[in-house]
Formats: structure tokens, sequence, C-alpha cells
């Protein structure tokens, strides 16, 4: 299982903070020029367990243009976040067999719903025939 905290870590030079959800909305961010990441104060242990590999790996990659670049950036790090937190799909295609919504499969899974969201969002095309036929059995 990934750690989050211990990548964060292994970052040389940079530094964890929290800020209050007064302070900004964000469940997290990076600053670069700071080398810091953020994480918002009310988050839950799977939500900042998602949050810090996220902000992690735009560490690791670095700050982009604005506009476009950044809209792709931004879902090329929610894609690997949630491959990164999910690697398996029989435990996400577990999960979401008994659980009674996406919710509870998340937390059963140790990531928040979103995360959870993004990996199905992105399934390839075998990992969507397994759910599929997990689903079946499962009805």
């Amino acid at each position: 299982m990934i750690d989050p905290w211990r990548r964060l870590r292994a970052l040389p030079g940079w530094e964890l903070r929290w800020h209050s959800p007064q302070d900004d909305p964000d469940l997290g961010f990076t600053l670069f020029d700071e080398k810091v990441v953020s994480l918002r104060t009310d988050l839950t242990w799977e939500e900042r367990r998602c949050t810090a590999l996220h902000e992690c790996l735009h560490a690791e990659w670095g700050p982009t243009l604005s506009g476009v670049l950044e809209e792709r950036q931004e879902l090329r790090v929610r894609r690997e976040t949630a491959r990164l937190l999910l690697p398996s799909i029989d435990d996400v295609a577990d999960a979401l067999a008994w659980a009674l919504s996406l919710e509870e499969a998340a937390a059963e899974l140790l990531v928040d719903a979103g995360v959870l969201r993004d990996r199905l969002r992105w399934l390839e095309p075998a990992e969507r025939r397994h759910l599929r036929r997990r689903a079946g059995r499962a009805a």
C-alpha cells in the first residue's frame, strides 16, 4: 500500500502545512515557490491521505502554465492519484459488490469518494469488463 506521508517526507526541502476552511476552501494546495503543501484541517483521514498524495504529485511534477495545460495537468494528477491509491481492480470490484453506496466502498478502500470516482472514470477496457462481470455475479 502506498504511503502518501512517506512520499511527501521524501520531497527534499518541502514542508507540510495546514489551513482552515475559512482561509481557503480547497482540500489542499501546492505553493511551488515556497515548497509548501497545505492540507485543510477539517479533512477526514481518507481525504487527508488522498489529498496528500494528490498534492505530492503536483510537487513532484512541478508547476505548469495557466489555462489548458493547467487543467490537463490537474486531470493527470487526479488519474495518477486514483491509480496509485487503488491499483487493484479486484479490490475495487469486491468493495463495490458489497457496499451500499460509493462512499461506503471508498471508506472500505481507504480513499475518499472522489478518488474512487476518478478510478472508475478512467478504467481501462479490460478493467471495465471485469467490473461488469463481478457486478453480474453479485446481483
